[in-house]
């Protein structure tokens, strides 16, 4: 098939006919993103992004005769971009949040599946390295988890346990980590808080998300006070206070 100057050579990693079908649907109202191929299996990928090397792999989770996490897995490089596909709304969902990769829940809603091209596009996201980290993420069974941060640069890969602290700054977020580091990311600590969703993290105040593995001490008053072992004294907020004396028993 032959590719535009401008195209990204796109594959499809899909063994569902009506769901490979929805995906070429969507896929043509996207003309930059030219088709080079489908395939079914993880044996039938291999082939094919050997063959048409590609600049975007979108995935099915679960294939014939395994995950595409296995084949993947197989690979000494992953040269190519991927935005993963699933059934299964909760599956491997934090896992995806913490490496910064892609994926879509079925029934692909058009508008994600729009916004996913668009942040392939501009190249926020990669295959190798974040693919990486999110296979030993897997693996690991979230024992010790590392998470994408955003810079002006590309990404840093931080090891969630190391996390002490996340403090808001509107649409940007300082995460203070155990070897006295800070790294400032363009996300909101919603994003931050939801990327963390399911590790011992609370969030005890509109600009605060701490990491109860480093609390040291909770101090009485209308909302209260905790230390952390850093030295940092932060307040909790009274909205919030019940949920986290409950969090704590």
């Amino acid at each position: 098939m032959k590719i535009k100057a401008m195209g990204y050579k796109t594959v499809i990693i899909e063994d569902e006919k009506h769901a490979q079908e929805n995906l070429l649907r969507l896929l043509n109202q996207h003309p930059e993103f030219e088709l080079a191929g489908i395939a079914e299996s993880g044996i039938a990928a291999e082939e094919l992004v050997e063959l048409a090397n590609p600049d975007l792999a979108i995935c099915d989770v679960m294939l014939k005769n395994g995950t595409s996490f296995d084949w993947l897995s197989s690979r000494k490089k992953i040269e190519f971009a991927l935005i993963f596909t699933t059934s299964y709304e909760e599956y491997a969902v934090r896992a995806f949040r913490l490496a910064a990769v892609d994926y879509l829940v079925k029934p692909i809603d058009p508008i994600a599946f729009e916004d996913a091209l668009n942040r392939f596009k501009s190249k926020k996201y990669n295959g190798g390295e974040h693919i990486r980290n999110l296979l030993n993420n897997l693996t690991l069974l979230q024992e010790k988890p590392k998470i994408a941060l955003p810079s002006f640069t590309g990404y840093t890969f931080v090891d969630v346990n190391e996390i002490i602290r996340c403090e808001s700054d509107n649409t940007y977020t300082t995460f203070y980590l155990k070897d006295k580091r800070k790294i400032i990311v363009s996300r909101t600590l919603k994003d931050c808080e939801d990327m963390l969703d399911g590790y011992r993290f609370y969030r005890i105040h509109n600009s605060h998300l701490i990491n109860l593995d480093y609390l040291n001490e909770y101090i009485k008053g209308e909302g209260g006070q905790v230390k952390l072992l850093d030295g940092a004294v932060l307040d909790v907020s009274r909205r919030r206070k019940e949920g986290f004396l409950k969090k704590l028993r």
